[in-house]
């Protein structure tokens, strides 16, 4: 949405916006009620969240707490946390290449770097199944598209 005003302020200069435009503000402004309640949903619910996901990769029996001999236990729920509340801010703000370009490379590089790829085909397709428990049907549409850009940049 940021980045979005921004470009629609460089292209517009000097002149008005056409209604074609401007009417991604307007569909924004028209879900800003939900995405504020979609928002305060997924902050309350986080840790719950959390459990849920780590209780169905446990279920998996595939190891994916281990590190090496290591139990990541608390790594993997620090990180969900960081991604969980990123991609809520996103879902909040309507601008998936802020995430793109900020939280996602960060973590990307991290996810190749220590080769986490198993870990995270299981772990992003199991966040967006509870997230689609928590939430209602039109919350969950406004959330999906962020879970599915950080699945897919992630599992790569």
């Amino acid at each position: 949405m940021i980045k979005q005003l921004v470009a629609l302020t460089v292209q517009a200069d000097g002149r008005y916006a056409t209604s074609e435009e401007l009417q991604f503000i307007k569909d924004y402004l028209g879900s800003v009620d939900t995405r504020i309640k979609t928002y305060r949903k997924i902050r309350d619910n986080e840790e719950r969240i959390i459990h849920r996901v780590e209780a169905e990769k446990r279920g998996l029996n595939e190891g994916l707490f281990k590190l090496g001999n290591s139990d990541c236990t608390w790594i993997c729920q620090r990180d969900m946390s960081m991604v969980i509340r990123c991609i809520n801010a996103d879902m909040l703000i309507n601008d998936m290449q802020r995430l793109r370009e900020g939280m996602l490379v960060w973590y990307e590089t991290i996810v190749r770097a220590f080769a986490y790829k198993r870990y995270s085909v299981r772990t992003y397709k199991i966040l967006q199944d509870v997230m689609q428990q928590h939430l209602e049907p039109e919350e969950a549409e406004l959330v999906m598209p962020s879970l599915k850009l950080t699945e897919s940049l992630l599992t790569q």
